[in-house]
């Protein structure tokens, strides 16, 4: 991530937390968020195969967030 950094130092101002505990934490947020991107390309369809042979995964496809409309 490019700008770890800084965005550590913005938070170290805000909470006070020390800047290597902060840069952990936007670490972790920026791996979050780029697993749940790469979830998203794994949708297949309305049934996805599993990784146990006697279970399939259904996807139901919601609108969760209205303030998206």
């Amino acid at each position: 991530m490019a700008n770890k950094k800084e965005l550590g130092q913005l938070i170290t101002l805000e909470q006070g937390k020390p800047l290597k505990e902060v840069i952990g934490e936007v670490n972790y947020g920026a791996a979050f968020i780029e697993y749940s991107a790469e979830e998203a390309k794994r949708v297949y369809g309305d049934i996805i195969p599993s990784p146990l042979a006697d279970r399939r995964l259904l996807v139901l496809k919601q609108v969760w967030n209205k303030a998206c409309w």
